[in-house]
């Protein structure tokens, strides 16, 4: 899409990579409308939501990212008016992001915003002339970014090896750093939900080991990291909220896939890593923003539902979850997930505890920022990984 004002030199597109957006047309003097780009989901997918959640469930289409130029010779403020979709409205709350050429994302202040809940987002800037930035309900990262970034860890750092475990429809890398093999293995993986940008926060992780410390190298020396900062790149390419380039639903697809119904490349490419590594426990990272107050939704498998081999090892992590995040005066979201209900095994979690022996976790941010997102992050691995130690020092001096 493109929308080119000629009275006032404002051209406004998304001929770039991770952008995302629908219809365009001038309101006003300055002001635009940006529509939300519309994204299906395959019937298979909508009959399980219609019978499970009265259709409710997945929210779609809040990703929304935009170039906006002035090529005027006097500076101008547009204010641009994205509206919501009406399955996304609820994770599009503030703070918005904006990206200046050749510069990093940042905060669109509380003043150049006007939120109006499940309807619209007003975001203003002022550009100079020739200026161009990008606006954004999260600070997206291209897929060649991400794996270029991994790469270049990997080079530097004998601690990690690169590679990557399949690829996509588009035929993009999926993208795995990982430490020495260790008895104990803690997955780190992005959703698939590709309009949460969470590259950042495991990149973050991978360089935070590298860090010399007693911390870091006992658990390096237990533990095998295996961090996945991006598990479905066609989707954040193309500016797509949940789905691929091709219309499938990457996250969802496990349940199929295991009982041959078949599944997308970037699903299956992760189950067969999941039944290779068999990791004790893995971390789906999340990133985006609700209504104001919500703080964090942290949670796992619930141990009653698990094999009785696991339920040990899934308490140990359970209790040290709950001790960390969900105590008062915390107001964090706790989730308990047991497959063994129709409307919890959409993920596949049942198949992932029975095949691949593996307790998902998962962290929800509200990240107000690159850098509290990362943080967020750290602190949710550095929990998981020490709750594994010490499940399993206590394993060894009971035997």
């Amino acid at each position: 899409m493109r929308l080119e004002d000629t009275d006032l030199g404002i051209v406004i597109d998304d001929a770039f990579p991770c952008s995302s957006a629908g219809e365009m047309r001038v309101l006003g003097p300055g002001v635009y409308e940006i529509g939300y780009k519309p994204e299906e989901i395959p019937k298979w997918f909508q009959d399980l939501l219609d019978e499970l959640f009265d259709g409710k469930g997945v929210p779609k289409e809040y990703m929304a990212h935009v170039r906006v130029r002035n090529i005027g010779d006097v500076s101008r403020r547009v204010t641009l008016r994205f509206l919501f979709s009406e399955k996304g409205s609820s994770y599009l709350y503030p703070p918005w992001f904006l990206r200046r050429e050749d510069g990093g994302w940042e905060w669109i202040s509380p003043e150049d915003t006007d939120f109006k809940a499940h309807e619209y987002l007003n975001a203003s800037v002022d550009l100079q002339p020739g200026e161009s930035v990008r606006i954004a309900s999260a600070p997206y990262e291209e897929p060649d970014v991400v794996c270029e970034k991994a790469r270049r860890l990997a080079q530097r750092y004998d601690l990690w090896t690169y590679r990557e475990i399949g690829t996509s429809a588009q035929g993009r890398p999926i993208p795995v750093l990982e430490t020495e093999p260790r008895e104990l293995k803690l997955l780190v993986d992005a959703t698939m939900q590709s309009c949460e940008p969470v590259s950042w926060g495991i990149l973050h992780v991978a360089h935070w080991l590298t860090i010399p410390t007693a911390r870091t190298r006992r658990l390096l020396d237990e533990v095998q990291f295996c961090l996945m900062p991006m598990t479905n790149p066609d989707g954040v390419y193309v500016g797509h909220s949940v789905t691929n380039a091709v219309g499938e639903v990457p996250k969802f697809g496990i349940n199929n896939l295991v009982e041959g119904k078949g599944a997308a490349r970037e699903t299956e490419a992760l189950w067969h890593y999941l039944l290779d590594l068999k990791p004790d426990a893995s971390i789906e990272v999340h990133a985006h923003f609700t209504r104001e107050g919500f703080t964090r939704s942290i949670g796992m498998h619930d141990p009653t539902s698990m094999p009785a081999h696991m339920r040990d090892k899934a308490r140990a992590i359970e209790e040290a979850i709950f001790e960390n995040y969900h105590v008062d005066p915390l107001d964090n979201r706790k989730v308990l997930i047991d497959p063994r209900q129709p409307e919890h095994n959409v993920y596949g979690d049942r198949y992932v505890n029975e095949q691949a022996g593996t307790i998902r976790t998962f962290l929800q941010a509200m990240p107000d920022g690159i850098e509290s997102h990362n943080a967020d992050v750290r602190e949710m691995v550095e929990t998981v990984a020490d709750a594994l130690v010490k499940w399993r020092h206590r394993l060894e001096g009971q035997a």
